[in-house]
């Protein structure tokens, strides 16, 4: 776990031992029924003598976690790492403490048995070192929930990124071929018409190819590239095509490349078309979103590739902006509402 842990802050192991420290000096005072002298002695070699207890508990403890981390890592067990933590951190303490008491006392004070005050310390110093590793233990359980969440955001935003290409790159192969077929169609009634036609579908993969490392577009440039398709199915449908772009380009906001043709493929798709009943497509705008809205006249058979793709195309939506696309039929008519980007939203 390489983490910036607070157990390793300078600041925080230079003040830790001064304040606990003097909170277990003035515990053993409360013991001793001798609260009365900590005023008078609060600068006392005993007290000093605590703070530097505290100091060499406090440094053998953080010792402990940092070889616990080296060979029982949180992530592998985590279970065995808190019994072999704990354990570990009562055992070491409580021989420390008691060694460095018999020290203090034969030295200066000039006698040996302390059976009452060792009681008293490492009582006090086994609390602190139960609510230290309970604090470790909660903050250690927290940065793993963050990072579980943190490497689920990841795979999600990589799967996203992977369907975005897919989208981008993939080409619908019914929208080829109806497009092959117009374009067949008009070679025989006019040369010139077919060259135009052929333009438009040229016109349309070169957007493709040119921004395939792009993951948005200015509104204005998906709009234009949008035309060319408009143009090619007005072509096969003639009246049965009907549509109208009212959308500002120069808002300023960008979409997904494609994100038009997708729509208006499906619209063309899912839709029996023809004279009587003809397919009604408009393109708007608002402040936050492009609003389509075409007629309905469902076909029965449902195009499953289609679909995935518009599937796609509303998970990238709905990871890029906070709402995605909402998609409503409303008096015999399809909305479709895709937020406009931002870049900084990428």
């Amino acid at each position: 776990m390489d983490k910036n842990w607070y157990y390793n802050n300078i600041p925080f192991r230079i003040t830790s031992p001064l304040i606990i420290g003097l909170v277990v000096y003035l515990l053993v005072l409360l013991f001793f029924d001798s609260v009365d002298q900590l005023f008078t002695n609060i600068f006392s070699r005993e007290a000093i003598f605590v703070i530097i207890l505290t100091l060499v508990f406090l440094e053998v403890n953080r010792l402990v976690i940092i070889i616990s981390n080296k060979i029982l890592p949180f992530e592998d067990n985590i279970k065995t790492r808190i019994i072999v933590q704990f354990g570990a951190s009562i055992l070491i303490s409580i021989s420390v403490i008691s060694l460095l008491l018999n020290w203090y006392f034969i030295q200066f004070e000039g006698f040996s048995t302390i059976t009452t005050e060792l009681i008293t310390f490492n009582l006090i110093y086994l609390l602190i070192v139960i609510f230290s590793n309970l604090y470790y233990f909660s903050i250690a359980f927290l940065y793993t929930r963050n990072d579980t969440k943190i490497a689920e955001e990841f795979i999600r935003k990589s799967n996203l990124e992977l369907e975005m290409e897919n989208f981008k790159y993939q080409v619908n192969p019914d929208f080829l071929f109806q497009s092959l077929e117009i374009i067949i169609s008009e070679l025989h009634r006019s040369k010139k018409e077919a060259d135009e036609l052929v333009n438009n579908l040229a016109s349309v993969y070169r957007f493709t190819l040119d921004n395939k490392d792009e993951d948005l577009v200015p509104v204005s440039e998906e709009v234009d590239s949008l035309i060319p398709v408009l143009k090619l199915f007005k072509s096969k449908y003639g009246k049965g095509i009907e549509y109208k772009i009212d959308v500002d380009s120069n808002c300023g906001k960008h979409l997904i490349p494609g994100t038009l043709r997708l729509v208006f493929e499906s619209a063309v798709i899912q839709n029996i078309i023809s004279k009587p009943i003809p397919l009604r497509f408009e393109v708007s705008n608002d402040n936050t979103n492009v609003i389509i809205e075409y007629s309905l006249n469902e076909k029965l058979q449902v195009n499953k590739q289609l679909e995935s793709r518009i599937e796609q195309l509303k998970k990238a939506y709905s990871y890029l902006s906070k709402f995605g696309v909402l998609c409503d039929k409303e008096n015999g008519s399809h909305i479709v509402k895709i937020p406009l980007l931002s870049i900084d939203e990428e």
